[in-house]
């Protein structure tokens, strides 16, 4: 279940075949999962679970998803659990998540569940560019669901590139090295088709991140200019082709001057009501009551995670969604791959490291709190922080301290007994 419970979250079956969108296929496997793991709660696992649910990131993003809720007070309790109906599949997915996590052998089940599912995700999209889907604004590569939006699009390409590239080097078969290597080459080509201008500068930025962490010395200053100079070449061709491809509808200037207007009517809302906001999810309801918003920007997301976070629900909502943030990234442990070797430890941690930063720099120019890859990456963090911490004792009892064996007396040199 733990390679099965995040492939089917990410694969979002309800979506891809509608039929079976009544029955709540994720429900039903969130309910089978969080029973199997429930049956594992003794002894070990049940201690390692306390460090789970009391870990610093749980408790923050119990907080921030209780703000949300809360933060509807002024409209009633009917809104409020509307809510709730809302944001409680978050909390519910962390959840089962951990208790499908009980050893490091499930914890690497659960990451390449995460990575196949989201790379059938990434595969849909080059096959709906391939096929020419109708279902593509202008073309732009985009899958279905929460990614079907070609912006959306890359944030689960920056959420699985750092996976799947660092534990290339800690497999040890042919085909797993192959099935990852597969994967980047789609995530990079994914994101070139997807023709988002915030999409390949986060890419550009993570694998700055993953070249600088995996090298040293000379190698790494090459590898440095060597992104620089190519990653420059991948912006100016992306900014252009979708200046082209938008030619007089959309231009670079246009979504320039609309993320400026938006940003406005944000702060606006947050100085109006800086402790919980306008309530959550509702600045694309009240933007143009804050500002002066134009007809085509009505109805539209502030197009910064963080701007809006700050705008729907204040000051308690941004705090406690950084301070999750921060935990996550001191889980992490500050891992140098490059200097430790090719740990399988350090490079979950490095990647979750990676991902999050890029992650959190993909945010600025999209807002997506209600992303899975936060979340994702929450019980990574928890559970291979939780793991490591607890593999250390376990790995020093286990290493055999040799015995001092019989002692020996010292004996005197016969030569010492002769007399002369």
């Amino acid at each position: 279940m733990a390679f099965l419970y995040p492939f089917l979250n990410f694969l979002q079956a309800g979506v891809l075949w509608p039929p079976l969108a009544p029955f709540k296929p994720m429900l039903i496997a969130s309910i089978v999962t969080g029973a199997v793991g429930l049956m594992r709660s003794k002894g070990d696992i049940a201690t390692m679970r306390r460090g789970f649910f009391t870990h610093p990131i749980f408790r923050w993003l119990c907080i921030f998803m209780a703000i949300q809720v809360v933060s509807m007070y002024y409209s009633g309790l009917l809104y409020m659990l509307n809510e709730f109906n809302f944001w409680y599949v978050y909390v519910l997915f962390v959840v089962v998540s951990l208790l499908a996590i009980h050893d490091s052998t499930s914890l690497y089940r659960y990451v390449w569940g995460m990575m196949l599912g989201s790379a059938f995700i990434i595969a849909y999209g080059l096959y709906a560019v391939a096929v020419h889907s109708p279902t593509l604004a202008g073309g732009r590569a985009g899958a279905y669901g929460m990614y079907e939006n070609h912006n959306d699009y890359t944030f689960i390409i920056v959420m699985v590139l750092p996976f799947a590239y660092l534990l290339m080097r800690t497999c040890r078969t042919r085909l797993a090295k192959l099935v990852l290597f597969a994967l980047v080459i789609t995530c990079i080509v994914g994101t070139l088709l997807s023709l988002s201008r915030g999409g390949i500068l986060a890419l550009v930025l993570e694998i700055a991140l993953l070249l600088w962490f995996t090298t040293a010395g000379t190698r790494r200053v090459l590898a440095i200019v060597a992104v620089a100079l190519i990653g420059t070449a991948a912006v100016i061709h992306q900014f252009a082709a979708r200046e082209e491809n938008q030619l007089g509808h959309y231009s670079e200037a246009d979504a320039e001057s609309s993320r400026y207007e938006l940003w406005r009517s944000a702060r606006n809302m947050f100085e109006t009501h800086p402790i919980l906001g306008v309530g959550s999810r509702r600045f694309a309801e009240f933007s143009q009551d804050y500002g002066e918003i134009s007809h085509d920007n009505r109805g539209k997301v502030a197009h910064n995670t963080y701007i809006e976070i700050a705008a729907d629900t204040g000051l308690l909502g941004l705090t406690s969604f950084f301070l999750m943030l921060r935990g996550m990234f001191r889980a992490t442990g500050r891992p140098r791959l490059a200097a430790e070797g090719d740990n399988e430890f350090t490079a979950l941690r490095l990647a979750i490291a990676i991902s999050l930063a890029s992650i959190m720099v993909r945010s600025l120019l999209d807002a997506k709190v209600h992303d899975w890859s936060f979340y994702v990456l929450a019980v990574l963090a928890i559970a291979t922080s939780t793991l490591e911490a607890k593999s250390v004792p376990a790995d020093s009892a286990a290493t055999p301290v040799p015995s001092p064996g019989p002692t020996l007396q010292p004996v005197r040199p016969t030569v010492y007994s002769r007399r002369l």
